[in-house]
C-alpha cells in the first residue's frame, strides 16, 4: 500500500511538471509522455511507451511498447501492442515462454503524428501508422497505414486518403506537429488558405 501512494506520488509530481493532465495512475514512471498530453482514466500505460506533446488519450486504453508522436487523438478503449502468442508453437500458452512479457511483446508499434484512432480499435504488435491517419472506429490495423490513409474494418483496409498527394507533401513539409500550440495553429491556418 505504501509503494503504491509512493509511485502515485512521485507520478503526480512528473507528469505535474510536464503539465500533463491524467486521471489515472497505471501509468509506469519509466513512460515518456509529452507536455500538454490528456490521458483518461481506466488507461494503462507500460514502462516502453513513449507518449508525444499535445496528445489525447481516452478512457479505458492498454499501451505497450509504443512510440507516439504528437497531436494524437486516441478515443476510448483502444489497444495498442498487446501481447501476442506465437501459434507456430506446440502450445499457445505463455507458460511456455522463457521471457513472457518479451516474447509476447516483441515487436514496438510506432503512431505517427496527428493521428486519430476510433474508439475500440486495437493495433497489433509491429504496426507503423504514419502521419495524419485516421483509424476508424472497431478497426483491427494488422499491417502498416500509410500517411493520411483513412481506414476501417478487420482487418483494416484503406479506404480514402485525406488530401491528393500535393497536398500531403505540403503539410509532411511544413512539420507543424513539431511546434508548440500557437506556432501549429499559425502553419495550420496558412497552409488551409493556400489548398482552399
Amino acid at each position: 500500500m505504501i509503494k503504491k501512494v509512493i509511485k502515485n506520488a512521485l507520478l503526480y509530481l512528473k507528469l505535474k511538471k510536464q503539465k500533463v493532465v491524467t486521471y489515472t495512475y497505471d501509468i509506469s514512471l519509466k513512460a515518456a509522455i509529452g507536455k500538454h498530453s490528456t490521458i483518461m482514466k481506466n488507461t494503462e500505460v507500460d514502462s516502453s511507451t513513449n507518449i508525444g506533446k499535445y496528445c489525447y488519450i481516452g478512457k479505458n486504453c492498454v499501451i505497450t511498447k509504443t512510440n507516439i508522436g504528437n497531436y494524437c487523438s486516441i478515443a476510448n478503449n483502444v489497444s495498442i501492442g498487446q501481447g501476442e502468442h506465437n501459434i507456430s508453437n506446440i502450445s499457445t500458452s505463455s507458460l511456455f515462454y522463457d521471457d513472457p512479457y518479451n516474447e509476447l511483446t516483441n515487436k514496438d508499434c510506432i503512431v505517427g503524428n496527428d493521428v486519430w484512432i476510433g474508439v475500440d480499435s486495437i493495433i497489433l504488435r509491429g504496426v507503423t501508422i504514419g502521419n495524419g491517419a485516421v483509424i476508424g472506429a472497431n478497426s483491427v490495423v494488422t499491417k502498416d497505414v500509410p500517411s493520411f490513409a483513412v481506414v476501417v474494418g478487420s482487418p483494416a483496409k484503406v479506404i480514402k486518403f485525406r488530401f491528393n498527394e500535393k497536398i500531403i507533401d505540403l503539410i509532411e513539409r511544413s512539420k507543424w506537429w513539431e511546434l508548440d500550440l500557437e506556432s501549429a495553429k499559425e502553419v495550420i491556418r496558412n497552409s488551409e488558405a493556400k489548398i482552399k
